[in-house]
């Protein structure tokens, strides 16, 4: 029993460590070795990813420059209308009224649009006589916004012309000027700008906006 005991283990094949460690290198998952991926294919993907990267950075350069380049804001008084009018009379004649405003801004660009905060000047023959404050804001790509503004505006004698009292009209003069950062893909920004000039006559018989254009 002993004998065959010892020519069973004999004909047992001895296997040592390393080549255990080598046959179980050889069944394992080979994606995961440095072999299996060559240091010249990596080289090769890393480029290609770059040239891809910068081939969409040179397109949308392109766009932003070509057909979506950027473009000043479109301002324009949509209405205006008058409240609050009041006339001392004395020796000069003083007006003071509430004018409100509606302000259409319009953001041409194919990219988001925040406007800083700005005023809407008032002023009879080159005289400012109020001011109201167009609050900061955005909009968005393509589209409109209506702001409204409220200005306070009062015209004492040295303001107000005897000859417009005297016609019954007052003629009056509204500025403002919006700028603000365009944003494009969120990678191209440029600041853009947009200015309103219009001209008001208001009838002080009614107390009203009687015509107004800007150009």
């Amino acid at each position: 029993m002993a004998d065959h005991k010892d020519q069973h283990q004999q004909q047992q094949p001895h296997v040592s460590k390393r080549e255990e460690e080598e046959v179980i290198t050889t069944f394992s998952p080979t994606i995961f070795s440095p072999k299996s991926f060559p240091r010249r294919r990596r080289i090769k993907y890393c480029g290609i990813v770059i040239a891809l990267v910068l081939l969409q950075i040179v397109v949308l350069g392109v766009l932003c420059l070509t057909v979506f380049r950027f473009k000043d804001l479109d301002i324009k008084l949509a209405a205006i209308s008058v409240g609050n009018f009041s006339t001392a009379l004395g020796t000069s004649t003083a007006i003071n009224m509430t004018l409100r405003a509606e302000i259409k801004v319009k953001n041409q660009n194919w990219g988001k649009l925040k406007y800083d905060e700005s005023l809407l000047v008032l002023s009879h023959e080159d005289i400012p006589v109020g001011q109201g404050t167009i609050p900061k804001g955005s909009i968005k790509m393509r589209h409109s916004k209506q702001v409204t503004v409220s200005v306070e505006a009062n015209l004492d004698g040295r303001s107000s012309s005897s000859s417009n009292i005297s016609s019954g009209v007052l003629n009056l003069k509204s500025y403002a000027k919006l700028s603000g950062k365009v944003s494009m893909v969120g990678l191209v920004k440029k600041r853009r700008s947009g200015e309103m000039n219009c001209s008001l006559t208001i009838s002080l018989a009614r107390q009203a906006i009687q015509d107004f254009h800007c150009q």
